[in-house]
């Protein structure tokens, strides 16, 4: 039993339940187990068992009766599911999430109907990781441990997985597995490899003892990837779950003794079926996005169409921040991810009173804000930051002459990409110009070749004294292929792919921009922002590479990933963004 212990004065009005878990978490170190402690009636309130919901006064004592005993039984017992059992042996279920070693320990209590002897008498025939779930095989002696083992080794013991991998599996051409492999399912997806989940099952008859791994390892290697976030697996955007889409469902044997055949199955995990509805109700409203999208230009969808060519490059164009970009095959589609980037660059501009432009100059003598964007590829990043200022500046002061100079420039080393780019900024920027006379004067920008790692020696950006400067890097590692079906394949590598792990544009980019603070080139101020989209985990080591410089802001995308990075490289007032929470929610507030 545990001593009482007083409830603080402070603490009056919480939840019962909700104190126990925080105040006795060394005892009760789960939810779980704190419910089924209320269950026995092991917690009082002033010497009387209470309910889990009650609303704690002042004064209140509150006593621990725990049975150590159930509380074990509990704590170790609710990750093992009975299936099969006799005087031999014993067939039960792992939950993912539960070690093996955990697994042995709940075995006290779960077998022999709950009467706890030397757990060191069971023996796990086989093994599965701590992310999969499914049959256990445990053994009650050591004879009958010897029989097992032998049995495993004759390959007289047969092993169904259920699995989830991505894209479409194909047995036909795919390397010949020591295994048979049955298709259960096949499900469109929107993150899934080449658009597809294939479910199967894996059935063994193997003398190897741990098979859960060597399987994870085929599908890897012939690129179909168990959906996971482990090793060898591969995760699902839409989808974080730490485990594995993978699961021991059958065992089936001849009994040791009885000599009569056991078989035993268990259902898959409804996590299963749950992806698979999620990733088919996602791929359906794509599609229909999709349909829609050929419409508005008069194009008819046919199931017949190549699914693997992005429909802006059937189109022509892209929405992007609520406009619409032409494409070509020389450009990446911009991604709804990047807006992120967008929005952080307006930030900084409605930033409060950072850039008031009553009282800000260029080095000419002109009111100013400057951006500029490195790979601009489309235009996209930078026609979206220009219309914006410019159409803020409309709505704010509609009977007011214009006096800033909004600049921008956008780089890229592929000529043919810059040409749509002036093609976009044509479409969106020269209309805001023709609107007012003198927004000519007002309003400048330009795309220009150039490479992004000798800025330093680019004399058109020199003095130039941008305040904002942003970034699309290619991202994805260059040393490793994407599934034959990705329809990123169609779009220009050098967008995409770079080498040292991914990781070498940004080291260029800070080189560069070191190169020219040291030697004077005023390419950005003093204070200017630096901002960059990451790929998915690369943030830390972003961080790293530009060493000196101050992370002032993370962004997270939609499934919470570090998405775009804030740098700036010198410290003091002007150089924190402190306020850009409220600069962006007054901003928001003068859209609407």
């Amino acid at each position: 039993m545990e001593s009482s212990r007083i409830i603080k004065k402070n603490e009056a009005g919480i939840r019962l339940e909700k104190l126990v878990f925080l105040h006795f978490r060394d005892i009760v170190t789960s939810k779980h187990l704190c419910r089924l402690c209320f269950k026995r009636g092991e917690i009082l309130v002033n010497g009387k068992p209470a309910e889990s919901t009650r609303l704690l006064r002042e004064g209140d004592e509150i006593r621990l009766q725990i049975n150590k005993s159930a509380l074990e039984k509990d704590r170790l017992g609710m990750s093992v599911t009975l299936n099969f059992e006799d005087e031999y042996l014993a067939i039960v279920t792992k939950d993912a999430g539960v070690h093996m070693k955990g697994l042995k320990e709940g075995l006290s209590f779960a077998l022999n109907n709950g009467v706890k002897i030397d757990s060191c008498e069971y023996t796990c025939i086989n093994q599965l990781p701590r992310a999969v779930n499914g049959l256990i095989i445990v053994s009650k002696t050591m004879d009958i441990r010897n029989k097992l083992a032998k049995m495993l080794k004759l390959e007289e013991i047969k092993q169904r997985y259920r699995v989830i991998v991505h894209g479409k599996y194909e047995y036909s051409t795919s390397p010949n597995p020591n295994f048979e492999v049955h298709q259960v399912h096949l499900t469109r997806s929107t993150s899934g490899e080449g658009n597809y989940l294939t479910t199967l099952d894996v059935v063994i008859n193997s003398c190897s003892e741990t098979l859960a791994s060597d399987i994870k390892k085929y599908f890897a290697k012939i690129c179909h990837h168990i959906v996971g976030s482990n090793s060898c697996s591969k995760e699902l955007k839409s989808c974080k779950d730490k485990g594995m889409m993978m699961a021991l469902v059958e065992i089936s044997l001849q009994h040791p003794v009885m000599e009569k055949r056991i078989i035993v199955k268990i259902e898959e995990p409804p996590k299963f079926e749950t992806i698979r509805q999620r990733e088919l109700r996602f791929y359906n409203k794509k599609r229909k996005e999709e349909i829609e999208e050929l419409d508005r230009y008069g194009i008819k969808f046919s199931e017949n169409h190549d699914s693997q060519i992005p429909i802006a490059y059937t189109t022509g164009e892209k929405e992007f921040f609520d406009l619409r970009f032409y494409v070509t095959k020389d450009t990446m589609i911009p991604r709804s991810s990047t807006e992120f980037l967008v929005h952080a660059a307006l930030n900084v501009f409605h930033e409060s009173d950072k850039f008031d432009f009553h009282n800000v100059k260029d080095n000419h003598g002109n009111q100013s804000f400057a951006i500029l964007d490195i790979g601009t590829g489309s235009g996209s990043i930078l026609i979206s930051v220009l219309h914006s200022i410019i159409t803020y500046f409309y709505r704010m002061t509609p009977n007011v002459p214009l006096n800033p100079l909004i600049f921008g420039i956008g780089l890229d080393i592929n000529i043919n990409t810059l040409d749509v780019a002036r093609r976009n900024a044509a479409r969106h920027l020269d209309p805001l110009v023709n609107r007012s006379e003198n927004l000519g004067e007002i309003l400048k920008y330009d795309f220009i070749h150039a490479d992004m790692s000798n800025l330093h020696n680019f004399i058109p950006l020199f003095n130039k004294d941008f305040n904002v400067l942003v970034c699309n890097p290619p991202y994805l590692d260059n040393s490793k292929d994407l599934h034959k079906d990705d329809k990123r394949l169609l779009e220009p590598r050098e967008a995409l792919f770079a080498d040292e792990d991914g990781f070498k544009a940004y080291r260029l980019l800070f080189e560069t921009l070191e190169l020219s603070f040291t030697e004077g080139k005023n390419i950005l101020r003093k204070d200017a922002s630096v901002i960059v989209e990451v790929g998915s985990k690369m943030a830390e080591k972003v961080k790293k590479i530009f060493k000196g410089w101050n992370c002032v802001r993370s962004i997270n995308d939609r499934q919470g990933f570090e998405r775009c990075l804030i740098f700036r490289r010198y410290n003091g007032d002007s150089g924190l963004i402190s306020n850009l929470e409220e600069a962006e929610r007054k901003y928001i507030e003068n859209a609407l």
